[in-house]
């Protein structure tokens, strides 16, 4: 199924083996009045020791585990959803993961949230693990546009408008970091994230296709911690200063 071009795209990232995935999608999608064109996921069975757009080395040192091909795949998958959004008319796409549980009045909140886009360039409507955040617009069913201060996990759904489709490309390539921590890095990305409390997606009960790496002790203690707490200290500075301004401009 294609969607037409519509103000915001829908992109459902699938493997092509995921078949029980595709179809459980189809029917949210369908129920929700979602029209989507599906990406391809780039499947880990097939990459080779050398990855063109992979950072290994800055990977280890940043992370501090060992390669991922499943996490490399995934975050492959992504980008190839934002050159295919870039490739259409639409200002914004919605981007699913295959595992993906949309809520009840889906399509409302998701209009709402888009109507509002001056204010974020990604919207983050998914995260295994709660944050801290600073509110800036009541939405319906008792749903707010937040910026968060501490760092988002998980990809499920997304907003992003084109500025932020480029910028990822510009910023994000080669990948040193797994997905939802490299989105999370918006002052270095030159965007502005927001997400959405409660968060209306949710993932699935199927199984991760993400298996996870085994540690790199050492570069875990000496590199990784140190990396995460400049990071940490950067996304509550700037975020903070763009939720001032978000106030200062209503």
């Amino acid at each position: 199924m294609n969607a037409n071009q519509t103000e915001t795209l829908t992109l459902l990232i699938n493997l092509d083996r995921a078949e029980k995935r595709l179809k459980q999608m189809e029917q949210q999608l369908q129920k929700h009045g979602l029209d989507y064109q599906r990406i391809p996921a780039v499947d880990a069975g097939t990459l080779g020791d050398e990855v063109d757009e992979y950072d290994d080395r800055a990977y280890r040192i940043l992370i501090g585990k060992q390669r991922n091909n499943n996490e490399i795949g995934c975050y492959l998958s992504h980008l190839k959803a934002w050159r295919r959004f870039l490739e259409s008319d639409a200002s914004h796409a919605l981007i699913l993961e295959d595992d993906a549980c949309l809520p009840e009045g889906f399509k409302t909140l998701l209009h709402e949230a888009v109507k509002i886009g001056n204010d974020w360039d990604l919207l983050r409507l998914s995260s295994s693990r709660t944050g801290r955040y600073l509110p800036f617009k009541e939405l319906a069913g008792g749903h707010r546009l937040m910026i968060n201060t501490r760092v988002l996990k998980n990809t499920a759904g997304y907003v992003i408008n084109r500025k932020a489709a480029e910028s990822c490309i510009d910023h994000l390539v080669p990948m040193r970091r797994p997905i939802d921590v490299a989105l999370d890095r918006d002052w270095s990305i030159g965007i502005r994230t927001a997400c959405m409390v409660p968060f209306p997606i949710t993932s699935g009960t199927m199984p991760s296709q993400i298996p996870k790496a085994p540690r790199r002790r050492f570069w875990r203690s000496t590199t990784f911690h140190l990396w995460h707490l400049i990071d940490h200290i950067s996304r509550r500075l700037y975020r903070k200063s763009v939720h001032r301004r978000i106030l200062r401009s209503r």
